[in-house]
């Protein structure tokens, strides 16, 4: 590949709703602005209410970042609960090669897995596969569930991928917020369960180690090397760094920069670069 690609992800806060006759939620045009000053080659985005019921949303979406200059082709995954998750991508550098939605159904939100490739890539390039991700905030059990089907699924072709977007719980190696200022059922869903009342609450960081196990947090591992620890700064609203991107081991070499973006949202955007010359092997696949 040429140029660095530029992945972004955002959590539109139960948003992205516009029906190309000037309806829209007030924070549509912001969030569209920020897409097209990012410019980003694929899109993470989460929390598109009901897209799956309404189609005229995900066309105008697509009309309205073409008119800001910065046009993006969406693939949406199924949501049982209609808060649909998508992975766009930018059709003058990336072609799309696959879509696969057959687990989705088997978490809370619904996910995609897209299999993008550099439009000039030889047929056995493996491309990138790129995941949409956002995790279930009610259980940090059901969440790392979720997560194992998911970097399963980012193996699956090629074995280069971005797993992205609302992961929901606690990294490994970020400090704990304050939870006492957290509401309780947040601390039901994210924390661990205290012996005594005089204990301190702690993260449940399971989702994390799971993630670990096969795949680098990009944020920690810049900050950890470069020494930047201001890169785990929270990303929403209860000082957590739920929004998050995990690489496979392949393209950790590879990894240009990441940054968060405020949003018209309770989330922070989030971007990172990669320069896929850099990046290690991968595999065809069939």
């Amino acid at each position: 590949m040429g140029e660095p690609l530029i992945v972004m992800s955002l959590n539109a806060r139960y948003g992205g709703r516009w029906d190309g006759e000037g309806r829209a939620d007030d924070r549509w045009a912001p969030l569209a602005d920020l897409i097209a000053d990012v410019r980003p080659h694929a899109l993470l985005w989460q929390e598109l209410t009901d897209w799956g019921r309404d189609p005229r949303w995900q066309a105008a979406a697509e009309q309205e970042l073409e008119r800001r200059g910065w046009g993006l082709r969406f693939l949406v995954a199924p949501s049982q609960v209609d808060f649909h998750t998508a992975v766009a991508y930018r059709p003058d550098r990336l072609a799309r090669r696959h879509f696969e939605t057959k687990y989705s159904h088997l978490t809370e939100n619904g996910y995609g897995v897209a299999v993008l490739a550099d439009r000039d890539a030889p047929d056995d390039d493996p491309g990138l596969t790129v995941i949409s991700a956002h995790l279930t905030a009610y259980s940090a059990q059901a969440a790392s569930i979720e997560a194992q089907r998911m970097i399963a699924r980012l193996h699956r072709y090629g074995g280069r991928g971005v797993l992205g977007g609302d992961i929901n719980h606690m990294p490994v190696g970020d400090a704990e917020p304050d939870w006492d200022a957290v509401e309780p059922y947040n601390r039901s869903a994210r924390c661990l369960p205290r012996r005594s009342p005089d204990e301190p609450w702690r993260g449940n960081r399971i989702v994390g180690e799971v993630l670990g196990v096969a795949l680098t947090d990009v944020a920690a591992h810049l900050a950890d090397t470069t020494g930047r620890l201001e890169l785990r700064a929270p990303t929403a609203t209860g000082g957590l760094r739920v929004d998050q991107f995990h690489v496979t081991k392949n393209l950790v070499g590879a990894l240009l920069g990441y940054e968060r973006r405020p949003a018209a949202s309770d989330h922070d955007a989030i971007v990172m670069g990669v320069d896929m010359a850099r990046a290690g092997p991968g595999r065809a696949w069939v």
